[in-house]
């Protein structure tokens, strides 16, 4: 199944979603203090290209003020980048 790969994230705590691939919605991490890292595939542009955002709280603040937006251009690239966003976010010192 096309999720497998993704399980294997290091998610510091999160719970995953795994809703469709290569759509806009695909993943979703949730974390206990509301923060959510949202996985979407956007194919209504001349290149196509997964977007991760991070929300701060899974309220209408937190979706029109996102803490980050990353583009992904390259699919092999995506779990990588997935990785360095959550402990971007969530890793504690």
């Amino acid at each position: 199944m096309w999720w497998e790969k993704y399980e294997t994230l290091d998610l510091i705590g999160g719970t995953a979603s795994y809703i469709s691939d290569d759509d806009q919605d695909m993943i979703e991490i949730r974390y206990n203090d509301g923060m959510v890292i949202d996985v979407g595939f956007l194919n209504n542009s001349e290149k196509p290209y997964y977007e991760i955002t991070v929300v701060k709280n899974d309220d209408e603040d937190g979706w029109k003020n996102p803490l980050d937006i990353i583009d992904v251009y390259e699919k092999n690239k995506l779990y990588d980048t997935i990785q360095e966003t959550v402990y971007k976010f969530r890793f504690v010192v």
